[in-house]
């Protein structure tokens, strides 16, 4: 491990405290940075978590994160919408709707496009200014803490947001109190007992560590709503944006032994090359396997994302 990723030993368990574990991985490597980390499950509730973690962040979040050309956040966007009109069924008369990590605020603008008056929390002030101007949608680079603790939201978006949280218990729970009657959460985050995850092990695209901190499993993600006094309504799996992708991804990862070739060449890390015109060219022949092996994972239940509906345990 290298030095820049030393940490003052291995804290406890994000789900229940307990100090116990067991090595899932002994070396996973953040594909940005290089870095080399474990990944560890606790032995008393079987949550799966990254260690050590840094004393700083900021390295392993690059200007260029999630900085994609306009055509990938085109196809996203698009995507986006289709994902936003599932969720405003939840709620069909509409309401206000709050999302955590909203960045740019894409769903946000296609919520408030269809009657819902929207809030946003977005810790990048660059991100939030984007939504602001381009979108005028309210977004505060604040905590959830710093919003008044009543209920006031008939929906709650977390979406591949409470995998970054050194705290999830304690986020849900805040969460929980602003949840009006009736309301919802969503939290959508990858899924580490998917068969994506079994097939490509360490290499896993959606493992990114360090920046994911914990891996939810079905079991894991119930039991963190549950300790937050929330209630799983609904689970699901399906997911077109990123599933078949990361079988793409995972794929080349395993094959080539590189870390996420393609997606540091779309985020503009690396400039075209021959090891990126290799990766373009075998993805595309995985391409409609990959989207088989998603669909058919979606139905078996282990899909590499799954999204969580939940209310207040008072409310149900």
């Amino acid at each position: 491990m290298t030095a820049s990723t030393q940490a003052p030993g291995i804290g406890a368990c994000p789900l229940c405290g307990d100090h116990n574990r067991r090595t899932v991985y002994d070396e996973a490597r953040d594909p940005i940075t290089g870095d080399c980390f474990q990944v560890v499950g606790c032995s008393k509730c079987r949550m799966v978590y990254t260690a050590p973690l840094p004393d700083n962040f900021d390295r392993y979040y690059p200007s260029r994160y999630r900085g994609y050309g306009p055509l990938v956040a085109m196809i996203l966007e698009s995507l986006y919408n289709l994902r936003v009109a599932r969720w405003g069924r939840l709620q069909p008369s509409g309401g206000s709707v709050l999302e955590i990590g909203c960045g740019p605020g894409l769903m946000l603008a296609a919520f408030q496009r269809s009657g819902w008056r929207v809030l946003g929390l977005e810790r990048n002030e660059a991100a939030a200014e984007i939504g602001r101007k381009s979108y005028q949608i309210k977004i505060l680079s604040e905590p959830v803490e710093a919003l008044p603790p009543e209920p006031q939201f008939d929906l709650i978006i977390m979406f591949q947001v409470l995998e970054h949280i050194a705290d999830p218990v304690a986020l849900l729970s805040e969460c929980a109190k602003r949840l009006a009657p009736g309301g919802r959460l969503v939290a959508n985050v990858p899924n580490f007992a998917s068969w994506q995850s079994n097939f490509a092990r360490g290499k896993w695209f959606h493992l990114d560590v360090p920046r994911h901190l914990n891996h939810f499993t079905p079991q894991t993600l119930e039991a963190a709503l549950n300790r937050a006094g929330l209630k799983l309504d609904h689970l699901s799996f399906a997911s077109l944006e990123h599933d078949p992708y990361g079988w793409v991804e995972s794929t080349l990862n395993r094959i080539t032994g590189r870390a996420n070739t393609l997606t540091r060449f779309l985020m503009q890390l690396d400039p075209l090359r021959p090891a990126v015109l290799f990766s373009l060219g075998f993805g595309l022949l995985l391409a409609a396997p990959a989207t088989l092996l998603a669909g058919a994972s979606w139905i078996a239940g282990r899909g590499a994302l799954m999204e969580a509906t939940a209310v207040r345990e008072s409310s149900r």
